[in-house]
Parts: C-alpha cells; structure tokens; sequence
C-alpha cells in the first residue's frame, strides 16, 4: 500500500486517465439507460440498480424494457451470483421453447428446489416423469365425474362459505371495510381442499415467495430454520400433517365406503388411488406421489382464483360501466339456488350451467387475466445450446423467464389500446368468446405443458364472481393504494380493502 502511495502522485497522468476512463464509461451507460430504458449491467452489480430502483413497479419497469428491447433481453445479475437470465415476451419465443422445441425446455432442479413444497408433483417434474404424471392428470381431469363434482363443489362452497360471509361482512358496515383479498384466499383454499379430498377444511394456507433473495441466502436460513423460512416449514408441517392424515383415511376404508363419501369417490385423491399402481412402486413412495399431486392441485387452483378474483372486482371498481354491463347480464339469468340474507330476503347463487350464456362476464375474466395474470412469469432451463426465432443464441443451461404480465401489455401484440380494460376484444361480432392463441395469451402456459384445470379455474371465478356481483356491492376503500406485489403470483401489495353493501332488489 505504501508503494502504491508513493507510485502514484508520481504518475498523475496514469491517474488521471483511469479517472477519465472511469468517468467516460459510466457516463456512455447512463446516457444509454436514459436513452433506451433498457436495463444497464454496471460492473460487479450487473443490472442489480435496475431492480433496486425499480421495486415498486418492477412488472411495469420489466415491461418498459422489454419494449424497448424488441421483446428480449438478456439480465445480468451480480458478479458472482450465478443470477443471470434470458428474459422474452415474444409470443414467438414462447411458441418454440413452450410448444414446438418444448423437449429443449425443462424447468430444472433449481426450480424444483424451490418449490419443494410441492415435492416432486406435476408442477415441477421434468423428463419421464413429467409424462407420466402429466398422463395420469389429463385422465383424471379427463373424467366426466370428477368434473361435475369440482363444478358442484365450487357451486356449494359459493352457498355455504362465501355469500354468508360477505353477508355478515355487509351487515356489519365496517367503517375500515373488508380485506377481501384475505376471503379469496380461503375461498380457493376451502374450494380447492374440497374438490380434492372430499372433506371441507375452514382454512389452510402456506406461501411461497424465494425470487426476492439470492438461493444461498434462503437456503442458509432453511440450513438454520430461521425467518420466513422457518415459518414454511411450519406451513409444510401442517400441510402434509392433513393430506397425509386424508390419505391414511382413504386407505383405511374400504372401496365400498369410500365411494360412499360425498362426490362418491369423484374428488381427486380417489381417483388418483383408483390408478393401476406401478409394482416397482413402494407404499411410501405412492403416497408421496398422492401428496405431491394433491397439493401441486391445490396449489395451482388456490393462486389462479386468489388472484384473478382480486384484480377482477379491482377493475371492476374502476369501470363501473363494465360492472353494469356484467350485472344486466346476470340478472337475465335463471340462479340455481338461493339462500336466505341475514335480516332478511334471499341471496342468489349461479352454478357452471346457469352461466354458459353469460359471454361478457366470460369475456370479462379473460380480459382480467390478460392484465393482471396470476403466474406473471414462466421460467425454463435449456437443455442443450439453442436459437430462439429472433436469432437470440440460448446456451445449454440459460435460464429463460418468459415475462406473461409484459406480453399483456405489448401493442404489438395487443394493439395500441393494451393498457385498456376492454373485454370487447374477447368478443366476436355474433357475441360469443373469440379464442386466442396460447402463445399470445399465455396465462395458461402454452405447449404440452398448458393447465390442465383451466376450464374449471374458469368456472370457479365466474361462480364466485356472479354471485358476489348479484348479491352485494363492492367499492374501495377511499385512500387504499392497490398495486401488484412482487412475487411469484400476482397478489396485491397491500391486499385490497373494500366496503361490502348488500344490493339493492331491481
């Protein structure tokens, strides 16, 4: 060091023009991120800034620079940090790694370790046993009777858990209002439980947020179950302490019994029991297996309705013209059942037949999921070196984001009025749903890989939806800021807290 002290007042020019050097390169990059704005990888810290700077729309920011970028770019994370991703809303892209070169995309152990709370299921499977996984859920969700029993499920659960308690919620006039994000949350969850096991829970729920820090740091708190990752654990305990309990049950009948439970053996689990088992199979590896596909079910159908439900009544909020729109069209429609209200009168309730017809709420959903979807990221790992569409080279091993809230929110892949709510663009001249490609409206992923429960996800918004529209209305607390959380599902920042009112009779 001393060396160094006395080398350099000696050579000030060689400090000056490092100085330069330093000062004219970090000036070129922030002309060009104010010029483009792009992400800039800066030394050591690669694009770090950018998400440091940006953590309060950082969907918004994605989509700034993506747009900016023609649809990919590559993110440089920090020196060292093995953070580096190739990240694309080119419906292009998505059709080739999703769909047409799917075999050339796993998701890959570190995606699979952290989401462990799904064990080895459907969600985060790769290679063989991807397929055969994916062969027993397409006949299951293939069979006629466990689809009736979800859709009276979600019907039934509407009657008895959700209108009531917004009822309740409706007498009671809180002038703090309702945190409804928090009901959706058991809503789904009793729903998704429910249609698995054929037994009602009152609530259960676990979270899964690991994309905010670096790997090394939540598994050195996993390694020393502390902070959120000790309280997953705690959630995974009492997780797998039901399902395995609802296993053992099931097993500890007798065929004739269960198929005497309600749905009569239609719900999930009896039907994936009722699977030819595979004699290399041990009993604990079958019911790990039963576990694993349970929870991946509950998991996926909880998120998909939580947060489309949320951004729903949000945008409804907004657009009370839609609002009425949805109304008028329900109204048309014959309930399929009624209950009594709390100080009098009924409530209606709308199952999955009795809103076949009602095209605009449908259209509605869609054009909700297409702004706000649920999964606002798809991530992959090459298997081997690859050429996306546009040329971009993907080396063997290169984690690929495929950003679906930016694709929502592209002209050119929307139109110029994207950034508007307009279910209109869902319907077709005769009225009915238009379709639209996976690849372009990938909420529900694209390629073999799509969701196998999207029609019934579907339904189980429009169930609650109607109902909670026919009943009651929904309108904001004054001064509650609501805004996308970052994290691996789209919920709410700061949830949603509204003021339920009873409506009105016409």
């Amino acid at each position: 060091m001393g060396a160094l002290r006395s080398f350099l007042p000696s050579y000030p020019e060689l400090l000056l023009a490092a100085l330069c050097f330093l000062s004219l390169a970090a000036l070129r990059l922030a002309v060009r991120a104010r010029r483009q704005r792009a992400p800039v990888s800066w030394p050591m810290v690669g694009m770090l800034p950018f998400v440091l700077g940006n953590l309060g729309r950082l969907f918004d920011a994605t989509t700034d620079a993506l747009r900016e970028c023609g649809g990919t770019f590559v993110f440089r994370g920090p020196w060292l940090a093995r953070a580096d991703f190739l990240v694309t809303c080119d419906p292009a892209a998505v059709q080739h790694c999703l769909a047409s070169n799917h075999g050339g995309y796993d998701k890959g152990r570190d995606f699979a370790e952290m989401f462990d709370v799904v064990g080895d299921g459907l969600l985060v499977a790769d290679a063989a046993s991807w397929v055969r996984q994916r062969h027993v859920a397409a006949t299951v969700f293939g069979n006629p009777s466990f689809r009736s029993f979800v859709l009276s499920t979600m019907a039934r659960q509407t009657a008895r858990l959700l209108v009531p308690f917004l009822d309740h919620a409706a007498a009671a006039a809180s002038p703090d209002g309702l945190e409804i994000e928090d009901v959706f949350m058991r809503y789904s969850l009793d729903v998704s439980y429910a249609s698995a096991f054929a037994a009602d829970l009152d609530t259960l729920e676990a979270a899964l947020f690991r994309y905010i820090v670096p790997a090394w740091w939540w598994r050195m708190m996993r390694w020393l179950n502390v902070g959120t990752e000790r309280r997953l654990a705690e959630a995974k305990a009492v997780l797998d302490e039901f399902v395995y309990r609802e296993i053992a049950n099931r097993k500890s009948e007798s065929l004739d019994a269960a198929s005497g439970r309600r749905g009569g053996g239609s719900d999930l689990l009896s039907l994936y029991m009722a699977w030819p088992r595979d004699p290399g199979v041990t009993e604990r590896q079958r019911d790990q297996f039963l576990r694993d596909s349970a929870v991946g079910y509950m998991f996926a159908a909880k998120d998909l309705i939580v947060a489309a439900l949320t951004w729903f009544f949000y945008i409804l909020c907004t657009h009370p013209h839609v609002e009425a729109k949805i109304l008028q069209e329900i109204k048309s429609l014959r309930p399929s059942a009624t209950l009594n209200a709390t100080g009098g009168g009924e409530h209606a309730v709308f199952d999955s037949d009795a809103l076949q017809a009602a095209s605009y709420l449908h259209a509605a959903v869609l054009e909700t999921l297409r702004l706000f979807p649920p999964a606002p990221f798809e991530e992959k790992e090459a298997v081997g070196d690859d050429v996306l569409p546009d040329g971009t080279k993907v080396p063997k091993g290169t984690r690929v984001i495929f950003c679906i809230y930016a694709m929502g929110r592209i002209e050119e892949i929307w139109g110029t009025d994207c950034h508007e709510f307009r279910p209109e663009r869902w319907l077709s001249d005769t009225g009915r749903v238009r379709h639209e490609p996976s690849h372009k409206f990938a909420v529900f992923n694209c390629g073999p890989r799509n969701y196998l429960g999207k029609n019934l996800g579907l339904s189980n918004i429009k169930i609650a939806a109607a109902a909670i529209l026919y009943n009651f209305q929904v309108e904001l607390v004054d001064g509650h800021a609501v805004e996308p959380q970052n994290s691996v599902v789209l919920h709410s920042k700061n949830g949603m807290r509204v003021r339920i009112k009873r409506r009105k009779a016409a």
